[in-house]
């Protein structure tokens, strides 16, 4: 027996402290929940948790961001509904001043509450906020221009009493900023007519006819339009206007009328002086045909077509972020739902025509926002869909982590008893092998 060193005791010591540092591991485990508490635990598996930790979070504030995305559109349909509303009432009241019987007191009773719907349209695209940012007035809304390359429409008269009774044009665009027509320049978005005057003296009998469209075209509304050129004449040379940014040449006192929407109409005049009436933006399009009338005769029109750059709308719209990733967005383009936007700009009941006119201006109106709460609709649905599975991915993410950084209580408090156990045993074993050595103290005494 050697006695300096206690091989047996040393053994019992070292296997004693591995299962209390064991058994304080799992105690550590059961009391905090987690089975990484520390790098040391599980390293890769830190790593790992921490990534999926950091997506979660990004999910629930996503799906945190997508509510509010859903209160944004929820607050501009409920005011989309009090202007559609409100258009219903003022088509209701419209119709009323187009019956015959009302006088003209009826009806401009009518029209003060016109007025005063109008106004209310007006307050609420304007004052319809949320979190400070305006949603129905147009602010985030801007127009790049676009351009006419050619369009130019020929034809000769043999007969000066001839006159070209219609030309039907396709438009789908419209002008903004500036019109040239000879040497005046008439602004185009305007909220009530403007004239301009000039005078050809002593146009030839039979010139060409020439519609020469050239410049810029830029993004607004064409509806509710009227436009009249009247008188408009060649020079004494018989040239057409080649300073001009537009070109109308027109023969023999011929009068131009540009009416609501697609057609243009040429008739028999005999005033010596041009007038130039804008009620809004002019158009661009394709000629898409004419005829000439006059006693039977009929003669059809050469065009060429119309080569355009589109003039296009943007928007900054409002990005939620739906995702944890760079890239994970959804867009909202707010709508400019303005009076003068909606084309409802100048309307008047005070005659049975004007009533009439309007109607028609309120029914597109209402059409309009019909459409605006139905895309306001689609998005809410798209983001319930999307809110929906960031949640689910948020679960199942959840899920893995848990799987990886949770303690499963019941393996763990069977580790604990077996620790406890072993550490028992340790103990007696280290006391059994420090009496070994008390037994030569025994053989000694004797």
């Amino acid at each position: 027996m050697v006695i300096p060193h206690s091989t047996c005791s040393l053994n019992t010591y070292n296997t004693y402290n591995s299962l209390n540092i064991e058994k304080s591991k799992s105690v550590k485990k059961l009391v905090s929940g987690l089975r990484i508490n520390s790098a040391s635990d599980d390293s890769p598996g830190l790593a790992i948790s921490e990534k999926m930790r950091s997506k979660i979070r990004g999910l629930d504030q996503a799906q945190r961001n997508i509510q509010d995305g859903i209160s944004l559109i929820q607050t501009v349909d409920g005011a989309l509904s009090s202007i559609g509303n409100t258009l219903t009432r003022m088509e209701e009241i419209a119709i009323q001043a187009s019956n015959g019987v009302l006088s003209y007191s009826d009806r401009q009773s009518v029209q003060e509450e016109i007025t005063q719907l109008y106004l209310g349209v007006e307050n609420i695209s304007n004052n319809t906020k949320f979190n400070s940012i305006k949603l129905l007035d147009g602010s985030n809304v801007t127009n790049t221009p676009g351009t006419e390359e050619f369009v130019e429409v020929e034809t000769t008269l043999s007969d000066p009493n001839l006159r070209l009774a219609a030309v039907v044009f396709d438009y789908t665009r419209n002008l903004s900023q500036y019109l040239a027509v000879g040497i005046v320049n008439f602004p185009t978005n305007l909220n009530s007519p403007y004239n301009a005057m000039f005078t050809f003296e002593n146009p030839p009998l039979n010139p060409n006819f020439i519609y020469s469209p050239l410049g810029e075209d830029t993004d607004s509304t064409i509806e509710n339009m009227l436009r009249t050129v009247e008188d408009l004449k060649n020079d004494t040379s018989g040239d057409p206007i080649k300073t001009a940014q537009k070109r109308f040449l027109i023969d023999n006192n011929i009068s131009l009328t540009r009416y609501g929407v697609d057609v243009l109409v040429i008739k028999h005049s005999t005033a010596t002086n041009f007038t130039y009436h804008a009620g809004g933006p002019d158009g661009s399009g394709v000629c898409s045909g004419t005829t000439w009338v006059e006693k039977g005769w009929t003669a059809d029109f050469i065009y060429h077509e119309l080569k355009t750059t589109p003039p296009s709308s943007s928007s900054a719209p409002v990005t939620l972020q739906v995702g944890p990733d760079m890239g994970d967005t959804f867009k909202i383009e707010l709508p400019n739902s303005k009076p003068a936007n909606l084309g409802l700009n100048g309307i008047d009941v005070t005659n049975q025509y004007n009533a009439q006119a309007a109607v028609s201006k309120i029914d597109k109106a209402m059409s309009t926002i019909s459409s605006q709460r139905s895309k306001f609709g689609a998005y809410n649905n798209a983001l319930e869909h999307i809110a929906s599975n960031v949640l689910n991915s948020s679960i199942n993410l959840t899920s893995a982590e848990s799987r990886i950084r949770d303690t499963d209580m019941a393996m763990e408090y069977t580790k604990y008893t077996k620790f406890s156990i072993l550490q028992e045993s340790a103990q007696m074993l280290l006391k059994e092998a420090n009496l070994s050595k008390e037994r030569v103290l025994y053989l000694l005494n004797f």
